[in-house]
């Protein structure tokens, strides 16, 4: 997913707002958008890497039906070539 969005602090802030993201899925998503790998989020979250990649699955669900109802949110790509070709 943060490959799929160019994070800018606004667009992750009104993601954060607008999806009403829990405690545990904001700092996966701030994590991700700094730099954290799958792994190192699940130690410090204590959690699997399945279980995070599910919270990560379930991240790119909220944020698509969210982007539909914002102003903000731009589209997530499909890949990372996707991104690039639309800088």
């Amino acid at each position: 997913m943060t490959k799929q969005v160019l994070w800018t602090k606004s667009i992750l802030e009104t993601f954060i707002k607008e999806g009403n993201l829990n405690s545990r899925q904001e700092f996966i998503i701030r994590t991700r958008v700094g730099g954290y790998s799958i792994v190192k989020q699940a130690q410090e979250l204590n959690l699997s890497v399945d279980q995070v990649n599910k919270e990560i699955a379930i991240l790119k669900k909220i944020y698509d039906v969210t982007q539909l109802h914002s102003n903000i949110l731009p589209k997530r790509k499909k890949n990372k070539s996707e991104l690039i070709k639309n800088k």
